[in-house]
């Protein structure tokens, strides 16, 4: 029923014929709206999402592994070619960073924010034009 009062007084305000200061209250909220919703889509870059990585990590008589999958935000909105051309060496610098890690470093949350932001740092070194604005981490498992 509230639903139903809610969508007729939509359909007054913004569809019945308008009075012309009426028409440009809806013109201005029309564009607010559209405003707000538009830079709340930009601020964000496009995410890369990269492929698991399983490695053995430093721990000395102890083989322990790491898998961890990461996601890539850039400081476009769009798909970069340069990310493809770079994904080899990416990977591999990558791969050299989490294989250097020992268990108690990257196990407490400032371990995994260290990480993060050395992941980060390097990439950006590999990168050009697209630049790594953040790295987010969506699978995380040490064994």
């Amino acid at each position: 029923m509230l639903l139903a009062a809610g969508v007729a007084a939509a359909w007054l305000f913004l569809l019945a014929p308008q009075s012309s200061e009426q028409s440009s209250v809806v013109e201005r909220i029309k564009h607010l709206w559209a405003s707000e919703k538009k830079s709340s889509i930009t601020g964000q870059g496009y995410i890369y999402k990269m492929e698991p990585y399983l490695v053995n990590l430093m721990d000395p008589g102890v083989p322990r592994y790491l898998k961890i999958t990461l996601h890539v935000e850039s400081n476009q909105e769009k798909v970069s070619e340069e990310y493809d051309k770079r994904l080899p060496q990416l990977r591999d610098a990558i791969l050299t960073i989490l294989s250097s890690k020992n268990y108690n470093d990257i196990m407490s949350s400032e371990g995994k924010t260290s990480l993060r932001e050395e992941i980060k740092a390097k990439m950006n070194q590999l990168l050009v034009g697209l630049k790594v604005q953040n790295v987010y981490f969506t699978e995380f498992v040490v064994q």
